[in-house]
């Protein structure tokens, strides 16, 4: 049986993507202003959408468990303590 890829973005994926999300909802909300009907609900629901993306995408990059990938040689693990 073959080991299915993980999927989940890596943590800098997450937090450059997340922060990106955040900025394109600023943006989307700086453009409703001044607008009147469609295109300011339109960027309203943009705006509440990127930063909603951006918030999970921030909050999974910080607090979600590396994988032996991320974690790499130089993390201490009690099960390599060589006494």
């Amino acid at each position: 049986m073959t080991r299915r890829p993980d999927i989940r973005p890596r943590r800098g994926t997450s937090l450059s993507t997340g922060m990106l999300c955040v900025l394109f909802g600023l943006v989307a909300l700086a453009l409703s202003h001044g607008r009147d009907g469609f295109d300011k609900g339109f960027f309203q629901g943009a705006c509440i959408a990127l930063m909603v993306l951006g918030a999970y995408l921030l909050g999974s990059a910080t607090f979600r468990k590396g994988t032996a990938d991320e974690l790499g040689d130089d993390a201490w693990l009690p099960s390599r303590d060589e006494r």
